[in-house]
């Protein structure tokens, strides 16, 4: 038994090629474009790749190119399919133009398995981690397109104002949502690492408050003394805008949204506070667990990549909040001394 991807925009003939493989004994990957098949081959690598050549986003032969192009993923066959390219691709290993016999599909299966090279077994990960990679990377491809889309309309003298900053502010959901995959399941996989170095942490959360003062009003509360810390500045960053964002966000414009900065000798602790309404006292202990369901929504995501990023700097991220009264998230980080 073999594992076979078949790529076909179509749903009618992408049902009858699956079952068509999964009649002959194989499990099979469907894959609606291009970009879908790409991500699930990085994601799964199977044995044999069937795909159509009109496709969007991603064609057949652009898609034969990129697997190509993939060291795990170069040697796997492809069956391309087309009613418009008479005699096929040279990144291909086989072609049946369109319309063919469903024997002849058969045999081509039969012929491409046959010479494929057989892998060895590798680890492909946890679930967690697969599904991050692929969710993430297929969302990119529409993401992309969606914003190239966007910038085109904002050149537009008549377009909507309002509803083109809605818009953007949807895809920079969607955006960090992939980010946060990506590193969900580079957590799962512990392939984070982090490049500390001693800094300054008061000028880095300066910065990222600075950056989010064009979104909404922010306050900071905190000594102009230098507060040195051995971290890894870009990943704080990353703990910064999560908490910021859900800030922002639970204010709603308020301008009641505020960062403390406090130091001691051996502890250092940043405080994002904000008046929204808070989370239900029963889904406080579980902001910080991947995947959960509630008021948090995609948010949650990025909570549990921000105190994981914490944990791995030997320090911990929490949070207090109350229906009504609004959340404090606490990030604190160790320092010598």
């Amino acid at each position: 038994m073999s594992l076979v991807l078949v790529a076909d925009d179509e749903p009618a003939v992408l049902e009858v090629l699956s079952q068509v493989v999964e009649d002959l004994g194989h499990d099979v990957l469907r894959a609606r474009d291009g970009e879908e098949a790409l991500g699930l081959a990085r994601a799964r690598r199977p044995q044999l790749v069937v795909t159509d050549h009109m496709m969007p986003r991603l064609s057949g032969v652009e898609l034969c190119r990129r697997l190509r192009q993939e060291a795990l993923l170069k040697d796997v066959p492809i069956i391309l399919l087309s009613a418009v390219l008479p005699q096929g691709a040279p990144e291909a290993s086989a072609f049946l133009h369109k319309p063919f016999e469903i024997t002849d599909f058969e045999s081509v299966i039969r012929q491409s398995l046959a010479a494929a090279p057989r892998p060895e077994p590798v680890d492909v990960g946890s679930p967690v981690e697969v599904l991050g990679q692929w969710v993430a990377q297929t969302l990119q491809g529409p993401l992309d397109a969606a914003r190239a889309q966007l910038k085109q309309l904002e050149s537009v003298p008549t377009a909507d104002r309002a509803t083109l900053a809605s818009l953007d502010a949807q895809l920079q959901a969607m955006e960090a949502l992939g980010r946060n995959l990506k590193d969900v399941a580079r957590l799962a996989a512990g392939g984070v690492a982090l490049q500390p170095v001693e800094a300054d942490l008061a000028q880095h959360l300066l910065g990222a408050v600075t950056a989010w003062r064009a979104h909404a009003p922010v306050t900071l509360v905190a000594s102009t003394e230098p507060v040195s810390v051995r971290f890894d500045p870009e990943r704080i960053r990353q703990v910064f805008d999560v908490l910021l964002a859900n800030a922002v966000k639970q204010d709603g414009g308020r301008g009641e949204v505020t960062v403390e900065l406090q130091a001691s000798r051996s502890l250092v602790t940043v405080q994002v506070k904000d008046r929204g309404p808070g989370f239900p006292e029963e889904e406080v202990p579980r902001l910080f667990a991947p995947f959960q369901t509630g008021s948090a929504g995609a948010a949650g995501l990025g909570f549990y990549v921000a105190s994981e990023l914490a944990r791995l700097h030997g320090g911990a991220l929490s949070a207090v909040s109350r229906p009504g009264q609004g959340s404090t998230f606490s990030l604190l980080l160790p320092r010598g001394g």
